[in-house]
């Protein structure tokens, strides 16, 4: 049962059991114990107490809800805090009545007028209580655990469930305010506990069957020996209810998405592009033998399943490719066909259809797309063919076995998830597909030479400065220094309250982003400058060979130079950036013992404009 949870809820879920071919490896690369500092009351003391065995160290100090509450102090060796703010304690600050008069609040509002003036006045206090913790606790991210939302309809079961006086309504609302406020504040990041709560099953864990609403905690029988001399004996409740399996089970698949949370805000291990094979991967059957399989027959089910489960990946801002062993042309009439306009060839960034190995055109569709093996999983329903792509390109990650599983690791996997979705990303595969036809017009264009190709294109680059978290392009070049591999200068990975402090004790932050008269790259650079030294530089893979980083290393240095006669760089190989190892020396840093180090700025490319210099964007910069 213990497996079947981790299964469900685990981010580094494993794709293939041991019977499986050894080609075949899982999304996620490795795993940690983690050191979790629980803050919250005695409601969730078991938690912490229910966690050994599970992998993980689990830390509980009490913290209550309160306007004056302490926060307690984050030990070095902690890698997360997660919060639970006590319900009551809420309701007892927002209607400013005590104990057990708070307890009464959801069954006191009578009117749409009361839950409005409820709700707004619980939002200012959960921001007020979410700002406040994140002020003290800066050098870990904190994970706020929803409240627990009514596990049955306290008005009654005929009445209107969605009445802004229902107490399901009530709590559901808070949870909206809650994550509101968690998502505006830097670190913070909502643990939505209610999802976890309905699969393993509320009515073996939910104790408002029992106690307030007000309560909102987890069964349990700690008032159970106040009872024991009643004329009927009660029995203990985690025996009637199954609770000690069910809470087992509910403590690993929390403790499982809080590692899941942590991983998909590092972004260690990425999944940034999918490849699937076509026949009996993407739909039921090899279509070409023309089967009696009827088109609804051929996708109804697990296909629609997988294609959804891709067209949120593609969402994400992940990328999708084809890679099938067919004729073209008629393979692609068929596609069509099968899917009806549901998923299209133009949502995948590009596709390999003929009689190749696999591994061929693979190595063909990365190197296309610009991406490292490493970010990229196949999917094929033929053992044999995963093992020669595997054999071939050992990086990649291969997914086979039981086609039921595909959907569910798509979608739960950390590796396949982002923090956030930003405007670059929602628009990859757009970008992708028309960078292609881009560099393809350079290959096709007679007598033209790459220089000449360049200016014809029309780059204008604009520059911007982020000063704080609340900037513009903040979250978009968070999003790019962590997901950068290939070029990025020291490889370096930020926290979000690390980065925010970089920004606070003076360090700068340029971002650039790049047009030509075919596309809009949207932000495409990130450099961090701090008194004489360029801490780190990263560029999108999308905009290699255009010149962009040649601009971008020009405006840095002046920027540098501007109040240091000599600056210095940080190079440092990572294994995957040899694209930029010889970046600083191309913009005219000298190599020296102590380190690279330069005293002039170098000349940008003349054939892509500059804009936005000595705006409010950007600080004068001489070029």
């Amino acid at each position: 049962m213990r497996q079947f949870f981790r299964e469900l809820f685990y981010s580094s879920v494993v794709t293939q059991q041991a019977k499986s071919p050894p080609s075949l490896t899982p999304l996620a690369i490795g795993s940690r114990k983690l050191n979790i500092l629980l803050l919250g009351t005695c409601a969730v003391d078991m938690i912490a107490s229910r966690s050994v065995n599970s992998g993980h160290n689990v830390r509980h100090v009490l913290m209550g809800a309160r306007r004056h509450s302490p926060v307690p102090d984050v030990d070095p060796s902690d890698d997360v805090a997660v919060v639970s703010l006590t319900l009551r304690d809420i309701l007892s600050e927002v209607t400013q009545t005590q104990q057990p008069a708070a307890d009464m609040t959801f069954s006191r509002i009578q009117s749409g007028d009361d839950a409005r003036a409820f709700l707004e006045s619980a939002g200012e206090y959960l921001s007020w209580k979410v700002a406040q913790i994140a002020g003290e606790i800066t050098t870990v991210p904190v994970l706020f655990m929803s409240f627990f939302e009514p596990s049955f309809n306290y008005l009654g079961d005929v009445v209107d469930p969605f009445s802004p006086t229902s107490p399901g309504y009530l709590v559901r609302e808070m949870n909206r305010l809650f994550n509101e406020a968690i998502r505006k504040t830097n670190n913070c990041y909502f643990l939505e506990s209610n999802e976890i709560l309905n699969f393993v099953g509320r009515r073996h864990l939910q104790d408002d069957a029992l106690a307030s609403s007000s309560h909102a905690s987890l069964i349990n029988d700690w008032d159970f020996k106040l009872d024991a001399g009643r004329l009927n004996a009660p029995k203990a409740l985690g025996n009637i209810l199954t609770y000690e399996v069910a809470s087992r089970e509910f403590i690993l698949a929390l403790l499982s998405r809080i590692e899941a949370i942590l991983r998909i805000i590092e972004q260690r291990n990425p999944v940034k592009l999918i490849i699937v094979d076509l026949d009996d991967t993407l739909w039921r059957g090899v279509a070409a033998e023309g089967e009696s399989l009827s088109v609804h027959d051929r996708i109804e089910g697990w296909p629609i399943g997988l294609a959804e489960a891709l067209m949120f990946f593609k969402r994400r801002g992940g990328l999708l490719a084809i890679c099938s062993k067919n004729e073209e042309a008629p393979t692609i009439e068929r596609f069509n066909a099968i899917w009806r306009g549901a998923i299209t060839l133009d949502d995948f960034a590009c596709a390999r259809i003929n009689w190749n190995p696999k591994s061929q055109n693979i190595r063909e569709i990365i190197k296309e797309v610009n991406l490292l093996p490493g970010n990229c999983v196949f999917i094929d329903d033929n053992d044999r063919e995963l093992s020669e792509v595997k054999a071939a390109i050992p990086d990649i990650r291969c997914l086979g076995g039981n086609h039921y599983d595909w959907r569910r690791i798509i979608l739960r996997s950390a590796e396949t998830q982002v923090p956030i979705v930003t405007e670059e990303s929602s628009r990859r595969t757009e970008l992708v597909r028309a960078i292609s036809q881009r560099e393809a017009g350079s290959d096709v264009a007679s007598g033209v030479s790459r220089e000449e190709w360049l200016a014809s294109l029309q780059l204008r680059q604009s520059f911007f400065l982020i000063k704080s978290p609340t900037s513009r392009h903040f979250e978009r070049a968070f999003e790019l220094i962590n997901k950068t591999n290939q070029f990025n200068t020291t490889g370096k990975r930020w926290e979000k309250s690390e980065f925010e402090k970089f920004l606070s004790v003076g360090g700068y932050c340029v971002v650039s982003s790049l047009r030509d008269k075919l596309i809009d790259n949207g932000i495409i650079s990130v450099c961090l400058v701090k008194c004489a030294n360029i801490v780190q530089v990263v560029l999108s893979c999308r905009v290699f060979g255009l010149g962009a980083e040649l601009v971008v290393g020009a405006i840095a240095t002046r920027l540098a130079l501007k109040s240091h006669p000599e600056i210095r760089a940080e190079l440092i190989d990572t294994g995957k950036n040899a694209t930029c190892h010889d970046y600083f020396r191309r913009i005219g840093f000298s190599q020296t013992k102590t380190g690279l180090y330069s005293s002039a700025a170098n000349e940008p490319p003349s054939y892509i404009k500059i804009e936005n210099l000595g705006t409010t964007e950007f600080p004068p910069v001489q070029i």
